[in-house]
């Protein structure tokens, strides 16, 4: 009876189709090959392409579109099956000086954010930052 309930589990969850899910945006070729570069500006790619979806990946002089595409099978975690950057840099003058397109197979890494926090809590454990602010008790408080 045991075997084959857990028989049954292993099935059900083998079973289970994958789930998959999309996020972010980034325009497809045929719309990129629309943008020439040293003449269009970020009015003009706006216009084509629309702007970044986030304002954060409007770094500088370079727009970034992120889209990824995950997937998730039965209790395991999602795995990301597909990634696409589109990096569209623009010069001074604010014209498109180069467009490129990377995917996670490139295993290129693009920092989009370069913020540091500053840790602002001591390296001091959970129980103690809820009792440090009971004061100090001393032995002689518990015996009276």
């Amino acid at each position: 009876m045991r075997g084959t309930f857990i028989a049954g589990l292993c099935v059900a969850v083998t079973a289970c189709a994958p789930i998959k899910r999309n996020h972010g945006y980034t325009p497809p070729d045929y719309d990129l090959a629309q943008i020439q570069v040293g003449r269009d500006t970020r009015d003009s790619v706006t216009d084509l392409v629309g702007a970044p979806l986030n304002e954060g990946f409007q770094r500088g002089d370079t727009w970034y579109y992120v889209s990824s595409r995950r997937e998730t099978r039965g209790l395991f975690k999602p795995e990301e099956i597909e990634r696409q950057i589109v990096a569209i840099s623009f010069s001074g003058g604010g014209t498109v000086r180069n467009i490129e397109r990377y995917g996670l197979e490139d295993g290129r890494v693009v920092t989009l954010s370069r913020r540091v926090t500053d840790q602002s809590v001591p390296d001091v454990g959970l129980l103690r930052q809820i009792f440090g602010n009971l004061g100090s008790p001393q032995a002689g408080e518990f015996l009276e």
